[in-house]
């Protein structure tokens, strides 16, 4: 591969590759708990989603025998269906209440919370390609284990699901870190935005391709082909990625001698000044903002798929295919707005705080979205439309909100990150849960409109953080105590790289 494109592309690619698999992991089984759980049967006084929806479109036009007549129709028309699809017998398996599968589906993030830290220590101890192997054989085996652990008990695939979350937690710290000694400071947000692009394709996989694999094999094979395609890849990154320019066999010296001669002064010989950091105001500031945005990501990764089958009334099927929609439109919406947002920055006349405000102000246009959805029933088509656009809206977080990590904290951005990524990552388990309270017996479009309202106010308040307390200029901690010493071209030099090193670098 590195003989068709320069060695630091295909590693880029290569990264991809890890984040796909580990958002493959995180993503599909969201819709996989979808198809083990047994759904009773509907009556008329059940306020199911599917009954819901079907009474709703009828409503004004039809007798109340004649609804129930409907109902029962639809009951018995979804036995004959599921006794003659092709859609594995043994999927609805088990009677899990939801507030039961929340608690499943956001166990994996009370595992990637406590390894973000872990992970960068690791890949500065170890080197990222060591770090990142052993968390993608890990979490394939475990992934092939996942069957036989549900079958166990619920508390056994609870355990199984937080392991896999605690080994993939080391991945985006190891891929700041491998990227450190890789990316040009003048390419680090190309090869970031080639990279991260995993994160929209490991959603549609895990959505669109394992809700076929269900439909066709059922939820257990769809976990035995995922863990086998996880092995796979974790022999073709040892084979093919390296820690740096210098321990890669077939670079060019070309190549190796353009990036070591360009990376940016990080500073890494320096103690982390943990107590300054962790009491600085404006970091905290990140994270609070990093928090409404990985809430609305899980409303979308771990919900959306409970609100299509519930509400929407779609088969498995079609469910992954619907749920991978406003995914397209987030890639599409985080390459384009990257390549406005940094050609901007750079022109002086911009202050670059207020162009990443405007960037935050877009979480208004996402909640706004996300209430309508709840506000037009049972319109799907209109739904999905809303769904998709706030996505977008969510893409330009990506290159507008999360170099703000390195504006403020300069070399120690990868340490910083980490602690952001693991408070944010505690929406993982708190969105399900949420959304299991209050929706428990009760999946109807009011109970979802109470799911978008709290999200409504949570993606606001990040907006209203951002406008008044965000900061782009860097900490006097994070500078080189020894840049003053420096004569004045060669310390012109570091802070132009600096700037453009913030300007281009992004982060998922």
């Amino acid at each position: 591969m590195t003989h068709c494109i320069p060695a630091r592309y295909s590693l880029a690619i290569l990264l991809m590759g890890v984040v796909v698999h580990l958002f493959t992991l995180r993503s599909n089984f969201s819709i996989i708990v979808v198809s083990m759980v047994k759904h009773p049967p509907q009556n008329i006084g059940n306020s199911s989603g599917g009954i819901e929806c079907y009474v709703n479109t009828s409503y004004g036009k039809y007798s109340e025998v004649d609804q129930y007549m409907a109902a029962m129709l639809y009951n018995e028309t979804s036995v004959v269906w599921k006794e003659n699809s092709t859609e594995h017998k043994s999927q609805d398996t088990f009677s899990w209440d939801p507030i039961t599968q929340g608690r499943i589906i956001g166990a994996y993030a009370y595992g990637h919370v406590f390894s973000q830290v872990m992970g960068g220590f690791l890949e500065a101890r170890f080197g990222g390609k060591k770090v990142l192997g052993l968390s993608i054989l890990l979490s394939s085996v475990l992934t092939l284990l996942t069957p036989a652990a549900a079958f166990a008990g619920e508390w056994w695939l609870f355990a199984v699901r937080v392991v896999v979350g605690f080994v993939q937690g080391v991945v985006f710290p190891s891929l700041f870190g491998i990227l450190s000694r890789w990316a040009p400071s003048v390419e680090r947000g190309r090869l970031l935005t080639i990279a991260t692009l995993g994160e929209t394709l490991g959603i549609l996989v895990g959505f669109s391709i394992t809700a076929h694999l269900i439909t066709q094999f059922g939820w257990a094979i769809a976990l035995y082909i995922t863990g086998a395609v996880g092995l796979a890849f974790c022999c073709l990154w040892c084979l093919l990625a390296f820690d740096s320019p210098a321990k890669h066999p077939r670079i060019s010296e070309t190549e190796k001698a353009y990036i070591e001669s360009n990376l940016e002064n990080t500073n890494e010989e320096r103690n982390i000044p943990w107590l300054k950091m962790l009491s600085t105001p404006h970091l905290w500031v990140l994270v609070y903002i990093h928090c409404t945005d990985s809430w609305g990501l899980d409303i979308m990764m771990t919900s959306l798929p409970l609100y299509i089958d519930t509400i929407m009334n779609f088969n498995i099927d079609t469910n992954g295919g619907v749920s991978a929609l406003p995914y397209l439109t987030i890639m599409a919406s985080r390459v384009l707005s990257s390549l406005i947002i940094d050609p901007v920055i750079n022109q002086s006349r911009f202050q670059k705080v207020n162009i990443r405000k405007v960037c935050i102000l877009v979480l208004v246009g996402a909640a706004a979205c996300l209430v309508a959805v709840g506000h037009v029933g049972c319109d799907s088509t209109t739904a999905i439309v809303l769904l998709c656009l706030g996505m977008a809206f969510r893409g330009v977080m990506v290159p507008g909100f999360y170099p703000s990590y390195t504006d403020l904290t300069l070399g120690y951005s990868g340490v910083a990150f980490g602690v952001s990524n693991s408070v944010a990552n505690c929406t993982g388990f708190l969105v399900p849960l949420v959304v299991g309270v209050l929706t428990d017996k009760n999946q109807t479009v009011a109970a979802w409109q109470k799911v978008f309202y709290i999200s409504e106010a949570i993606f606001v308040s990040g907006s209203v953080m951002a406008l008044g307390f965000l900061r782009t200029d860097p900490v006097s901690w994070a500078k080189d105590p020894d840049e003053d010493k420096l004569p004045q071209p060669a310390r012109d030099s570091r802070v132009y790289n600096r700037r453009l090193t913030s300007a281009v670098e992004d982060t998922a």
